[in-house]
């Protein structure tokens, strides 16, 4: 039997991998679909990353392209995860899925679709994004509709013609929105709570800001709302070199906003009176950003560039022009299609364990529960806010790694 078990065969489980195999244990890594495979079936065909390209970095390879500051096409990240995979002969096993996970007197017990296995130590590195979160009410929309979860779009030819709404206004939400902007499609907007900040701020990306000011360090302990750890993602986009979104330019590009969705009857929509309030909260959200990094410039003297503003994106001073209508009629707006981009939810069910808060949400030590011999990597604020993007995983995997030589060394399980 192996030692350990990497359940997830994505950016995590890779990490994990490498670093075990560098550390002499003995492990397998299994993989229900193939390398990568939420970016494979759960993106849009134009999706490129949000972070630049120098964010990208795994264990023993970070990006050594010609293109620090651009953006990986999806397909291309792929591609990078294929091809580390390979580089380190990783010992993938593909189309095998984990069903039950149970603690023994000699360590773990997976249950596969191929059987039985047994280990010391389980490492499950499956991310948050696991399943599309519809809402409740999506299922009262008539079949005349087409409806759609983000992971299911693919591209504006895929659907039919007319009009089409999407529910979300988070970094899947805008970013699809966009792509049937360019399509030509005309485009309903849903808008939900979401943040925005720029794409670029006084001569460096929103990112690498960021990361200067110590956001992408900040634990989970720092947010006001735990709920927070999986919730949408302010809206930016890494398409066509990166640019910033606003909903103020998707709705001068002629995108109609409306306000959540509040209750679905057939081909009529309820929508809540908050279209004013989330745009103003976007808004917000970008000053407060930029305020953040203004102060950051003085208090360390640093020589940046005054900011040159955005025309197309500055904040609304006059929120009148936009009407809150309370209901949508999807016949006479000649809505043929609805896209829910409204998230992810996550299941550990499968894990005989004990080791979980109120939401299902796994309780860790930087990935390491409890239980012995039962660690997670690859999510949000698992030890901090980059622990669940491509920049942090690498840094938790070799923890997790160190953990678990010194547990199989001191019989900690």
């Amino acid at each position: 039997m192996p030692d350990v078990v990497i359940v997830g065969g994505g950016q995590a489980g890779l990490a994990a991998s490498a670093c075990l195999t560098w550390r002499d244990i003995d492990h397998v890594v299994l993989e229900k679909d193939d390398v990568g495979a939420s970016w494979r079936h759960q993106r849009w065909d134009s999706f490129c990353l949000v972070t630049p390209n120098w964010t990208v970095r795994l264990p023993g390879q970070d990006y050594d392209g010609p293109d620090p500051n651009g953006f990986m096409s999806g397909q291309g990240y792929i591609d990078f995860l294929v091809r580390y995979a390979n580089e380190f002969k990783l010992p993938l096993r593909r189309s095998i899925e984990a069903t039950r996970a149970s603690p023994t007197d000699a360590g773990w017990e997976i249950e596969t679709t191929e059987g039985p296995i047994s280990c010391r130590a389980l490492i499950v590195a499956t991310s948050n994004y696991q399943t599309p979160a519809l809402p409740p009410f999506a299922s009262g929309l008539n079949s005349s509709v087409l409806s759609l979860s983000a992971a299911e779009y693919r591209s504006p030819a895929q659907l039919p013609p007319g009009r089409v709404l999407v529910v979300g206004s988070a970094q899947s939400g805008g970013q699809i929105v966009e792509d049937l902007q360019i399509a030509g499609r005309d485009v309903i907007l849903s808008v939900s709570r979401a943040g925005r900040v720029p794409r670029r701020y006084r001569g460096r990306d929103a990112i690498d800001w960021q990361d200067r000011l110590g956001f992408l360090d900040r634990p989970a302990s720092a947010l006001d709302d735990p709920r927070k750890r999986f919730g949408g993602e302010p809206h930016m986009t890494g398409r066509d070199g990166g640019h910033t979104m606003s909903l103020q330019n998707f709705h001068g590009a002629g995108v109609r906003l409306v306000g959540r969705v509040a209750g679905v009857e057939g081909t009529a929509l309820h929508l809540k009176s908050d279209l004013r309030q989330n745009i103003r909260a976007a808004d917000g959200f970008s000053a407060t950003f930029c305020r953040d990094v203004d102060a950051f410039i003085e208090r360390n003297g640093l020589n940046a560039p005054l900011d040159e503003g955005e025309p197309g994106h500055a904040p609304v001073t006059s929120l009148d022009r936009y009407e809150e209508p309370s209901r949508l009629d999807l016949v006479a707006e000649e809505v043929s299609s609805v896209i829910w981009a409204t998230g992810f939810r996550f299941d550990y069910s499968w894990i005989d364990a004990d080791v979980f808060d109120p939401f299902g949400y796994p309780i860790t030590m930087r990935g390491e529960t409890a239980v012995p011999g039962l660690y997670f990597l690859g999510l949000n604020y698992l030890h901090n806010r980059k622990s669940g993007i491509i920049y942090g995983v690498g840094d938790d995997a070799k923890h997790v790694a160190a953990r678990v030589r010194y547990c199989l060394e001191n019989s900690c399980f």
